[in-house]
């Protein structure tokens, strides 16, 4: 028996740190973590619970088992706020009613330990660990403790929280009756119906897991090769963290292409969008540059950031002149393509609103990159005047009137491009 216990405590620890190394940025999988880590230290202790000389054992095994539900709950309510609004504020009302009940529930066994410490400490035989008055008195407070913890997660599996994470409470629920009854039934019985609920979670956390991979892979399609490169070794948050550089920011775009999609089926035009985005990404990662947006028909892309380059005028330059010169003769008739390319100091880093994190540049090489595009005739890439300075002999080039810059003036030394 005492093996029983060391083992499935011993499996639990390891399946929470597991847990938090593999997951450890996602606040839900780190409550969660904390929850398998809480039920492995109890398991540890339940073989030690008997005995009125071991009551400390007993009540860091009470403290740790309400700890696990209560940690458990709070696990479920995270996963509510990627619900929609209204649903998540009812589940996480709920969650928190669940939790002040399953405290309560913590509190009866630290009273009745205090009050009666022989009966709380006596083992019974059987398969109900609980005598009547025992299961009248905390059954009704766990019992609803636990029915309003899954009416929460209806609610939740209804509104269509995360899928991911959907994945988990699903499992969750099929897991709950087995780890609920672990607190009520005889010791014997224990190491089976916590081995049953356990397993029909972990189940559900490695799929998880494998959804959140597949996620990663579909990420990578829209990262430059550096880029996800960069993620993967020193992660998300250090690739997202604002940062103020100098880069270089490519913007093209299609001529002609309003009254195209006017006359043309919307079908059509999609396809057409779809190709060009295909062939200007493949473009963009071979110059290691990183595409922030596509709006419509134009495209910005970014070069030294997230990646810093020393070379980036070079890089957007270069990959500005092939996507001009490789998409023109390959676009419908009645469409063409021009490009802007500007250099200089912006804050590149993510943003929140709306709920959402988003990868920005602000500053004004990225503002007149879009003038000189505008001015950009079909077939020309147009650049300002650092981003020629840059290049020194390595592109040819010749200024361009182009007249007022919005927000810019007539200051603005403009260059056209051509191939060497």
């Amino acid at each position: 028996m005492l093996q029983h216990f060391l083992l499935l405590g011993v499996m639990t620890l390891v399946a929470g740190l597991m847990f938090f190394w593999s997951d450890r940025r996602s606040p839900t999988s780190r409550a969660l973590a904390l929850c398998l880590l809480l039920i492995g230290a109890s398991l540890l202790l339940e073989p030690f619970e008997s005995g009125g000389a071991q009551w400390w054992v007993e009540l860091a095994g009470g403290f740790g088992e309400t700890a696990a539900i209560v940690v458990g709950m709070e696990w479920a309510r995270r996963v509510g706020l990627t619900a929609a609004e209204r649903p998540g504020r009812v589940a996480s009302v709920l969650f928190r009613v669940a939790q002040g009940l399953a405290l309560l529930f913590g509190a009866m066994r630290l009273g009745y330990l205090l009050i009666a410490p022989e009966a709380a400490t006596s083992e019974r035989d059987g398969l109900i660990a609980l005598r009547g008055y025992e299961w009248a008195i905390f059954a009704p407070v766990l019992g609803t403790s636990a029915l309003l913890a899954g009416i929460a997660i209806l609610i939740l599996l209804i509104a269509r929280a995360d899928p991911a994470e959907s994945i988990r409470l699903r499992a969750f629920v099929l897991a709950a009756p087995f780890l609920l009854a672990g607190l009520v039934v005889g010791k014997a019985w224990i190491p089976l119906v916590l081995v049953v609920g356990l397993m029909i979670f972990m189940a559900g956390t490695v799929r998880y897991l494998i959804v959140q991979a597949q996620r990663a892979q579909a990420l990578d399609r829209f990262l430059s090769p550096e880029v996800a490169r960069l993620v993967k070794l020193r992660g998300l948050d250090e690739v997202l963290r604002r940062d103020r550089r100098e880069i270089s920011v490519v913007v093209c775009d299609l001529r002609g292409f309003t009254g195209y999609a006017r006359e043309q089926d919307s079908a059509d035009v999609v396809g057409v969008l779809e190709r060009y985005y295909d062939a200007v990404g493949e473009v963009a990662f071979r110059h290691r540059g990183t595409i922030k947006d596509h709006a419509g028909d134009g495209v910005v892309i970014l070069f030294g950031a997230p990646v810093a380059y020393a070379n980036h005028r070079e890089r957007a330059a270069s990959c500005a002149l092939e996507i001009v010169a490789g998409l023109r003769d390959r676009l419908p008739p009645g469409l063409g393509i021009g490009a802007g390319v500007a250099c200089g100091e912006v804050t590149v880093g993510a943003i929140r609103g709306g709920g959402r994190l988003e990868y920005v540049a602000v500053g004004s090489a990225v503002n007149l990159a879009a003038r000189l595009c505008d001015q950009a005739q079909d077939g020309e890439v147009l650049v300002d005047a650092a981003v020629r300075e840059g290049l020194g002999d390595l592109l040819a080039s010749q200024p361009r009137a182009v007249g007022s810059l919005k927000g810019f003036g007539d200051g603005v030394g403009v260059y056209a491009l051509r191939s060497a």
